[in-house]
């Protein structure tokens, strides 16, 4: 595993979230934050969970036929499409192998997702600032 739970503790606390699902390999973790009433100055309470994995295929959240290639995070991290003084990707931008995609910041650590093909960029599913989670699709190359 290449993050620690307190790594995904101090995340949560940082971005102040209510719910937050990491999944690597066999290892799950769920942290979700109670919600109080706005009167009640009591600290929240944070419940982890460790569910064993599921033995069950995944069912596909939507029918929509994905063509090209996927080009997921590779971890959890807060989405940044402009590289340095470079613009973000586009729908329509061509992109080669091992061009910078976009950073992800976690643990206040950049890390480049770069493209694995040749393409042209056909799909962008993340916004500059946006929380990824791990595997989530951020664009498609065809």
């Amino acid at each position: 595993m290449t993050n620690s739970l307190k790594d995904y503790e101090e995340i949560f606390e940082r971005l102040s979230l209510t719910e937050l699902d990491v999944q690597e390999g066999d290892f799950k973790l769920k942290l979700k934050r109670e919600i109080t009433s706005p009167q009640s100055p009591a600290p929240v309470p944070i419940s982890v969970q460790t569910p064993l994995p599921s033995k069950e295929p995944e069912q596909a959240t939507s029918n929509k036929v994905i063509t090209g290639v996927e080009v997921k995070a590779p971890l959890l991290g807060v989405f940044y499409g402009a590289v340095g003084d470079k613009k973000a990707i586009e729908v329509g931008d061509k992109v080669s192998m091992g061009d910078v995609l976009c950073t992800l910041e976690a643990m206040k650590m950049m890390n480049e997702v770069k493209a694995p093909v040749d393409g042209t960029v056909t799909e962008v599913h993340a916004g500059e600032g946006d929380l990824v989670e791990f595997d989530q699709v951020l664009f498609v190359i065809e």
